[in-house]
C-alpha cells in the first residue's frame, strides 16, 4: 500500500475495506468535527509508518450515510479494524496513538 490515508464512500467501502485481503483501519468521521480533523495528522503518521501492513481508510458519514448504520456508528470519530470479512471496534473519540496502534 502507499502509506497514505484513503477516502472511501458507500460504494467503495465494501471492496476497499470490508472485503480487503489485508488489515484496514476504518475511520468513520465528518469534516465539520474538530476532533476528526485533529485526528488526521495521527492517521497520516500511522498510514506512513505501517505502509504495506495496514491501510487507513476514512469515510465521511455525511457524504456516505448508508455504511455507518451497518457498523453501529453512533458517534464520531469511530475507528474499526477490518481483516478479511471480520471487524473489531468500536473505538470512539480521539484515542492516543498507543491505545490503538500496537504491534
Amino acid at each position: 500500500m502507499s502509506g497514505t490515508v484513503i477516502d472511501v464512500t458507500d460504494s467503495s467501502f465494501p471492496g476497499t475495506v470490508a472485503k480487503a485481503t489485508g488489515t484496514v483501519l476504518a475511520v468513520f468521521r465528518a469534516e465539520w468535527s474538530g476532533v476528526c480533523t485533529a485526528l488526521d495528522p495521527v492517521l497520516a503518521e500511522v498510514a506512513k509508518e505501517y505502509a504495506g501492513r495496514l491501510t487507513v481508510a476514512r469515510l465521511d458519514i455525511d457524504e456516505s450515510p448508508e455504511t455507518p448504520p451497518r457498523y453501529n456508528i453512533h458517534s464520531i470519530p469511530t475507528l474499526h479494524v477490518f481483516k478479511g470479512e471480520r471487524w473489531w471496534g468500536p473505538g470512539s473519540g480521539r484515542p492516543t496513538r498507543p491505545a490503538w496502534c500496537r504491534s
